[in-house]
């Protein structure tokens, strides 16, 4: 496991970023992109810094449990028949989107969610001279952007008091195993889309668990309209010079967010 560190802001300062997981390629929710870039634009762009919280890609036809998948595999023309138009399609609305992005925010961060990793997982199951095809990172340009990456499972910390994955843990106990894989740290993960927050002590220190709402369509085809707890919406954390922070979950319903101080943020 490797640690990726963001310093605390120098004295004075407070360090904005607004963080955003489970994107998942084109079920992409139009009302968080809109309402999240309107929030951002309130704020001198520089100051306007955005954490990618994993699975940015959703690259389904790299799942090895697909029927899809089981279909084109074993063919001798699977790779450029089926896995390779679906993986440039997929790649091309990844780049139309980070362009979007970089014009409004100063800085982005790129955490490789689980669906992200299964273009890797791939490139190590096919022969070298294809592998080129899946290398999602070199399609995005995410170096010549000036995108830094984090890999699956890996973590970021801001300041001394915050540390920022993906996400690995379903279930009940997410946020507690969350926590400790943390190193006693709050942690933001994304991967479960829904919002929870589960509070921990120690030694007379609060510290936090949350997991964040989705950035995507909430009943995609294989959740077949079955009853789900997720909900959309981003974070934005504050972090201050001692490495405090704040953090907030805005969630949005009706394609529409309410501020704090009542005023509307519309998608439409």
């Amino acid at each position: 496991m490797k640690v990726s560190r963001i310093d605390a802001p120098a004295k004075g300062e407070i360090s904005t970023y607004f963080i955003a997981g489970d994107w998942h390629s084109e079920a992409i929710s139009d009302s968080c992109l809109k309402i999240m870039l309107q929030m951002a634009r309130k704020l001198p762009k520089k100051k306007r810094k955005l954490i990618i919280n994993g699975d940015f890609l959703d690259a389904a036809h790299l799942m090895a449990r697909n029927p899809q998948y089981k279909k084109w595999i074993g063919r001798a023309d699977g790779v450029d028949e089926f896995f390779i138009p679906l993986s440039e399609e997929e790649l091309k609305w990844g780049n139309h989107i980070l362009d979007i992005l970089q014009r409004d925010f100063s800085e982005i961060i790129y955490i490789e969610g689980n669906h992200d990793w299964r273009y890797r997982d791939f490139m190590s199951k096919i022969s070298p001279d294809l592998a080129h095809n899946f290398d999602y990172r070199r399609i995005l340009a995410l170096k010549s952007r000036g995108i830094a990456v984090v890999d699956y499972n890996d973590w970021l910390d801001l300041g001394d008091k915050l540390s920022i994955t993906h996400g690995a843990y379903h279930g009940t106990t997410c946020h507690k195993k969350h926590y400790e894989a943390s190193g006693g740290k709050s942690v933001i993960f994304s991967h479960v889309h829904y919002v929870g927050c589960k509070s921990f002590s120690v030694r007379g220190n609060t510290h936090h668990s949350w997991s964040l709402p989705a950035f995507c369509n909430l009943n995609p085809e294989y959740i077949k309209n079955r009853e789900t707890n997720w909900s959309n919406g981003f974070g934005v954390i504050n972090l201050k010079d001692n490495s405090s922070f704040n953090f907030n979950i805005f969630q949005i319903w009706d394609d529409q967010l309410v501020l704090p101080d009542g005023k509307l943020i519309s998608a439409k």
